[in-house]
């Protein structure tokens, strides 16, 4: 028994060496931390990324693409489906027209899944010359 489990963790390792994982992690910036006083969510539809102003000060990133039907939620700004968890009870809500999930525009699921969207990470850092704070966002795997 000690040979087997010995043999399965050597064939485990030498899998994972000759089969790394196909993690790609990518930094955006998402422009100075002074546009957000006046904004309270922006898309970024290249990067499938909106970022909003929560109102604590905070700001969130949130990635539209689903997973389980590989589609991209879409943001529906005038939708009042969101206006019980959306920040100050303003409308809108993002919508996967392919599997019919609702998100608030926290992120949080209203209706037809019960995930919410993935919250990537958001960093305010100077820019090169140490003027101006900008906001970064950490994406994982982009593109797919």
């Amino acid at each position: 028994a000690l040979l087997l489990v010995t043999l399965a963790g050597i064939g485990a390792v030498l899998w994972g060496f000759f089969n790394p994982p196909d993690i790609r992690v990518v930094q955006f910036d998402a422009g100075p931390v002074s546009q957000w006083r006046a904004q309270r969510i922006v898309g970024f539809p290249e990067q499938r990324v909106y970022v909003v102003a929560l109102d604590d000060g905070r700001l969130r990133a949130l990635d539209t693409r689903i997973e389980a039907t590989r589609c991209v939620a879409q943001w529906r700004p005038d939708d009042v489906r969101g206006t019980a968890k959306n920040p100050a009870g303003l409308t809108g809500v993002f919508e996967d027209v392919c599997g019919g999930g609702v998100w608030s525009m926290l992120g949080d699921a209203i209706s037809g899944s019960d995930k919410p969207l993935r919250t990537p990470l958001v960093d305010a850092r100077p820019d090169t010359q140490g003027r101006e704070l900008r906001v970064w966002v950490e994406l994982v795997n982009p593109g797919r």
